[in-house]
């Protein structure tokens, strides 16, 4: 499972080559939990998610970005060019909420991710990172600065199956 994942990194730091290890924290995060931890109120996280896609420029491109396990990040900036409407996109995100994952083995596979050196190699202090992050117990975390600053994110995790099932 070691090799999929730093695979997985590689591919991701191809398309985002300035992302930092919180970032690709986050990216395993939302594969391994999807989008409940940020649905506390389904009322706010819609008007939240409508609020900022008003504030997004729409550009062209997919809005549809798998991250795995199920889920895929649903790319605000680009609704407009897939003819989809804001609502319904909220509508996606907040039916995506269910609980899933496991902490335990979130963070065993953290550190098995740990020990290779590999992902040292394609994302220098990723290890001292890692550490950490499993010390405070596996937080959600946020975007880097840099990541914000160089591609503006404006996305929501939904399950691609509760697009089309519920």
């Amino acid at each position: 499972m070691t090799d999929i994942i730093i695979d997985y990194i590689a591919n991701n730091l191809k398309y985002y080559p300035l992302s930092k290890p919180q970032d690709i924290v986050k990216l395993l995060y939302q594969r391994e939990f999807g989008p409940a931890h940020a649905i506390p109120d389904p009322g706010a996280a819609r008007e939240r998610l409508l609020s900022e896609y008003a504030s997004s420029v729409q550009e062209e491109g997919p809005a549809f970005e798998s991250i795995g396990n199920g889920y895929a990040r649903l790319d605000l900036k680009r609704l407009d060019a897939t003819g989809i409407a804001p609502e319904k996109a909220a509508e996606w995100f907040v039916k995506s909420a269910e609980p899933a994952g496991d902490k335990t083995a979130f963070a065993e596979m953290l550190k098995e991710l740990n020990s290779d050196a590999r992902l040292e190699e394609l994302l220098p202090g990723f290890g001292a990172f890692i550490s950490s992050y499993i010390a405070a117990g596996c937080p959600a975390v946020h975007h880097s600065e840099a990541y914000r600053t160089a591609y503006s994110p404006a996305y929501r995790v939904v399950r691609p199956d509760v697009l089309f099932t519920r």
